[in-house]
């Protein structure tokens, strides 16, 4: 690649994260319209310790702020009222509540009546590695919504930095491997 087309590149470098950032944004409102409660809610656990936040419904973390792990069923999760965190988890939660669905708590619960909406269990499970801190694109066609389940690597998967979605499928970045539910 010569020079002058390598700075031509890094020159796009900003408007394409900034355009990232936007969708990310839109994501929050296209959440809201979707049926989804108030806007996100952020739970943080300094120093280590476990920290619970008021969340009404099912808790889907949308952007992990830390740059420790935040995976769900281990470093944060459901609690009765809300969320909690733990480990060095920071990120921010919305609660899904919407679309005729309701939240039937821990335990092997799930989301009940919702027509196809929700984490219920509904939707296609993909595995999604970047390698060598390499861009990676999954192809699976997303009707909804997609969301990391089960992250793989040591290093952070963030939403809207090192992976993301559209109606193409997953990608992930810089070294970010995960077990992603799409629907």
């Amino acid at each position: 690649m010569t020079q002058g087309r390598q700075m031509g590149l890094w020159a796009l470098l900003p408007a394409l994260l900034a355009l990232g950032a936007s969708a990310h944004a839109q994501n929050y409102d296209r959440h809201r319209d979707e049926g989804y409660n108030s806007g996100p809610v952020r739970c943080e656990s300094i120093k280590g310790r476990t920290q619970q936040c008021p969340l009404q419904g099912r808790a889907r973390l949308v952007r992990q702020i830390s740059g420790s792990p935040c995976v769900e069923g281990q470093t944060w999760g459901q609690a009765r009222d809300g969320v909690w965190v733990t480990q060095g988890c920071r990120a921010e939660f919305i609660a899904e509540g919407g679309r005729g669905g309701r939240w039937n708590g821990g335990g092997g619960g799930g989301w009940g009546n919702d027509n196809g909406g929700g984490w219920g269990g509904r939707g296609q499970m993909i595995t999604c590695d970047s390698n060598d801190r390499r861009l990676q694109r999954c192809n699976v066609s997303v009707r909804r919504d997609a969301r990391l389940v089960r992250q793989t690597s040591r290093t952070a998967c963030v939403e809207g930095r090192t992976w993301g979605w559209d109606r193409n499928g997953v990608w992930v970045n810089g070294g970010c491997r995960g077990e992603f539910q799409v629907n």
